[in-house]
């Protein structure tokens, strides 16, 4: 089952449950889901270049997904909701914008893999970002 955001002025979207990559679907599935305050530009699982390059500094992206896989491999690093801590949100990542800043965390929920990646439209957001993007974060259903 996929995230489920509530459809209150963010852009909300998914995909549907497949495959992970390079590997059968009898060993592993997951599906992803994204809630942004800017239009999503890019697909829903790729790194947002797009959705960044065009996303205000005042901005903010989730992007969720979920992944059961056997045998499972993730451990326990955060309960549901996440919570999204601004001293651990960090500039750049992997190609993408300086300016914007990404906290990125994963664990193991009720036999499922969640991976997570909150996009900011600054390096360093402000504490009224960070409580947009939890208060989300506590509205998102994990089903």
């Amino acid at each position: 089952m996929p995230v489920q955001f509530p459809a209150n002025g963010w852009d909300v979207r998914r995909n549907g449950v497949h495959a992970c990559p390079g590997v059968l679907a009898s060993r592993c599935l997951q599906v992803t889901s994204l809630a942004s305050t800017a239009r999503w530009r890019d697909c829903v699982e790729c790194l947002p270049h797009k959705t960044l390059a065009a996303m205000p500094r005042n901005g903010i992206a989730i992007q969720i997904t979920v992944a059961v896989e056997h045998p499972v491999r993730a451990g326990h690093t955060f309960a549901w909701p996440p919570q999204v801590k601004r001293a651990q949100v960090q500039a750049g990542f992997e190609g993408l914008p300086s300016r914007t800043g990404v906290y990125q965390a994963a664990s193991l929920i009720k036999k499922r893999e969640v991976s997570l990646f909150v996009w900011f439209g600054r390096s360093r957001p402000t504490v009224s970002q960070v409580s947009r993007a939890n208060a989300e974060l506590r509205r998102a259903r994990l089903g």
